[in-house]
């Protein structure tokens, strides 16, 4: 048995994908907010003549979630093979309003781990497919954090604002101020990032979009488990889909970028994303600038940041200033102190929600994706990042993200930090001490 169970494994070992190398010659875009990300990739999609490739954590019913069900709908009607792959929680209101009209219309649909009765407990609901990717007739590529959700759909967080206004003495003031605001919807576009790829690592993110395709089962069932009975029925189909692909052409080189997707599951890549954080800020020699939504680092994490701002490499961190979930945002506070007192600039974006997941080091390297830098990401989703070595992109997304820091963020003061109401330091203190506890308790703690 033990030996049968070990010849499984080494089989579908053989049949995971090797990761992606970097490659030269391409042409990459930076498209920030929907506003930019939307209108590329709907005219892509309507120029498509063969596939249309699509994934994404969010498909909301809103303008801009009509739109792409209008685009997909019209591709698929025109004869272009369509695949769209949706998450089970995160796109709850696509799968139950769009998913059986898509399907009516010819687009092949699968939904990544649906949810069933939400109060049954069940540890692999942590285990989302949280990529932001597209692929149109395997030469345009998007890798990103945007969604497919208007710019200005806060619907969800104001309602929780709202609630919480209704609770005020229990907030502190400080806060109060944030979420009055955003209770009345006076908030701005949700401040994001993609990136429009042309080149040869365009057959990359192909592969990777096809690889997941196939771990989907009937159901929207996903195994993690290497010696499940589900692999035993795919591997075969699977090889052959391997094997095609091996035969494909890259695309052309159209640039003068260096790029490579990197990927984060739970299967080989398991720590793929971070380390190459983790290489790329134990290398910077002038500046890391990050922006990132849910920034709950890992202890080697932190301590990369800290030893780049010892050795007097500039470090300035672009996170979320407003209370979007109560519970991250809190313990993530909870950090700031041991960052701040080794020379960490903290900035706390303002104007609206920060959905960002981006980096630039020493205006060479860059990433953009859509994995955030807390547990979740790291330890539990699926993600998708693309690393960038090219000059002029890495300058474009550095103005972009100095210029959020010095017009819409608030610094954050170590002094100030340090003297604010014991009730608010000892909140951030338990929800990052609770956090840190389930990591623990998941038996992640030696990666984590």
């Amino acid at each position: 048995m033990i030996n049968r169970r070990k010849a499984l494994i080494k089989r579908v070992e053989q049949l995971l994908p090797e990761p992606a190398p970097e490659r030269h010659g391409h042409s990459v875009e930076l498209l920030c907010m929907g506003q930019a990300y939307f209108p590329a990739l709907l005219a892509d999609i309507a120029a498509a003549t063969h596939e249309v490739r699509l994934e994404t954590y969010i498909f909301a019913r809103d303008a801009a979630g009509e739109q792409f069900f209008e685009a997909l709908k019209a591709a698929a009607r025109r004869g272009v093979d369509v695949h769209l792959v949706l998450d089970g929680f995160g796109g709850r209101e696509g799968v139950e309003l769009y998913v059986p009209l898509l399907r009516k219309a010819g687009v092949r649909v699968r939904v990544f781990r649906p949810e069933g009765f939400v109060l049954k407990p069940n540890p692999r609901r942590l285990r989302r497919m949280h990529r932001k990717v597209a692929v149109i007739d395997r030469r345009i590529a998007y890798v990103g954090g945007i969604n497919l959700i208007d710019d200005f759909n806060h619907d969800e967080e104001q309602a929780q604002a709202q609630s919480s206004a209704l609770n005020a003495k229990r907030i502190p003031s400080h806060a109060l101020g944030k979420l009055t605001e955003l209770a009345e919807g006076h908030l701005g576009p949700r401040y994001d990032f993609a990136v429009r790829l042309q080149g040869p690592a365009v057959l990359d993110v192909w592969k990777a979009t096809e690889w997941l395709w196939w771990q989907i089962g009937p159901g929207g069932m996903v195994t993690d488990t290497l010696t499940s009975a589900w692999w035993k029925r795919r591997a075969e189909q699977f090889r052959d889909v391997l094997a095609a692909a091996a035969l494909m052409e890259p695309p052309p080189a159209c640039g003068k970028a260096r790029v490579q997707l990197v990927l984060r599951d739970n299967f080989r890549f398991r720590r793929t994303i971070e380390r190459r954080y983790l290489q790329a800020i134990g290398q910077a020699h002038t500046s890391v600038v990050l922006a990132n939504a849910y920034f709950v680092p890992g202890r080697r994490f932190r301590m990369a940041l800290i030893k780049a701002a010892e050795r007097g490499v500039k470090v300035q961190l672009l996170l979320q200033g407003r209370v979007e979930h109560r519970f991250q945002h809190h313990a993530t506070q909870g950090l700031y102190s041991g960052l701040l007192r080794h020379g960490v600039e903290i900035f706390e974006y303002q104007p609206s929600f920060l959905h960002a997941k981006v980096a630039v080091v020493d205006s060479s390297w860059a990433t953009v994706g859509s994995s955030n830098i807390d547990p979740l990401s790291f330890l539990f989703a699926r993600e998708a990042n693309l690393l960038i070595h090219d000059p002029l992109f890495a300058a474009t997304l550095k103005a972009n993200l100095t210029h959020a820091i010095a017009n819409d963020a608030r610094k954050v003061m170590m002094d100030i930090h340090a003297a604010r109401p014991w009730q608010a330091r000892a909140l951030a203190w338990v929800c990052y001490k609770l956090m840190r506890l389930a990591v623990f308790v998941g038996g992640f703690s030696n990666r984590y």
